[in-house]
């Protein structure tokens, strides 16, 4: 009998729920009335999330949100720091172990569709790379324009291009780095995946209509502006020294605002338009690999997550 207990407590216990959506879909709200239903605690997976300083910029929640549910892996990384996916899973695994041995379940929230997977699929061992290889791909972006890189990096990998900005240039040069190192290209080693955990993952996509997630995304903007977004970044941006958050999206537009080098208007319509992009690649992902248990539009389905969780899991 005791062993029988046993099985179903650990079976019990390693229940996890994963939320993933396109940015602007009512994640995070989702999150917090869902983790007061199911005794839970908050755990970000959103790559430009992890960064200091830059909570309005990155969207992160509001200090009266920390105040009702505990949230994890938001704010914590200094901006003078690469992090990535692979650092990341070893924080979320220490995270969700932390709050599965308080008897509570672990609710783990972003966007980012690459930390999502590395959680539940597992990692690829990514070689290393030379310091001469390193250089060489250095040289090469230095001296390249936008469209012989893209169609370099199309050969390459051609896969793997359908997910990266070209813009992204810290996954452009991995890209390139780990192909000149290994004669082998990054979608090779994502086959190549080894799960590090055995959790039980509920799987959630938080998908409303195209049209709302738009709507979202402007008035989202607005309200980033009148919390101080401008402020923020003349604060904070000197700090950043070769770190992914440059890459989110704001983060130029406004600091040529700053600069005077565009009017208000012409970073609203730029980030806008960015961000628009973005949801849209977003959409395309969760719809191909996401691989969900259900997919709501929103916070109308609460009821029906919290007892298709208590079914199926």
């Amino acid at each position: 009998m005791c062993i029988i207990i046993d099985y179903i407590y650990i079976k019990i216990m390693k229940k996890v729920i994963i939320l993933g959506g396109p940015t602007a879909s009512g994640k995070s709200k989702f999150a917090l009335k869902l983790a007061e239903r199911v005794n839970g605690e908050i755990i970000n997976a959103d790559s430009m999330q992890v960064y200091k300083y830059f909570s309005i910029l990155t969207s992160q929640p509001k200090k009266n949100d920390y105040n009702l549910i505990p949230h994890h892996l938001y704010g914590y990384i200094n901006v003078n720091i690469q992090y990535n996916a692979i650092k990341w899973l070893a924080d979320v695994e220490l995270k969700i172990k932390d709050i599965l041995n308080k008897k509570k379940i672990p609710i783990v929230i972003g966007g980012s569709g690459l930390y999502l997977e590395f959680l539940c699929k597992g990692v690829n061992n990514m070689p290393k790379i030379s310091l001469n290889t390193k250089n060489k791909v250095k040289l090469l972006l230095d001296n390249i324009d936008d469209i012989e890189l893209l169609n370099i990096i199309k050969k390459i990998d051609h896969i793997y291009s359908l997910k990266i900005n070209i813009s992204d240039k810290l996954r452009i040069s991995k890209l390139l780095e780990v192909y000149f190192e290994t004669k082998k290209n990054v979608t090779y080693f994502h086959s190549k995946k080894k799960k590090t955990n055995s959790y039980r993952y509920f799987k959630v996509l938080v998908s409303p209509n195209k049209e709302e997630v738009k709507s979202n995304i402007e008035k989202r903007l607005f309200e980033m502006f009148d919390e101080g977004l401008v402020a923020e970044l003349k604060k904070y941006k000197d700090k950043v020294k070769n770190c992914n958050i440059e890459n989110a999206i704001g983060f130029k537009e406004v600091s040529s605002l700053i600069e005077n080098k565009i009017t208000m208007d012409e970073a609203t319509a730029l980030i806008i338009k960015k961000t628009k992009g973005f949801a849209k690649r977003q959409f395309t992902w969760f719809d191909n690999r996401f691989e969900q248990n259900l997919k709501v539009s929103g916070q109308d389905n609460l009821s029906l997550v919290v007892e298709t969780f208590d079914k199926i899991i």
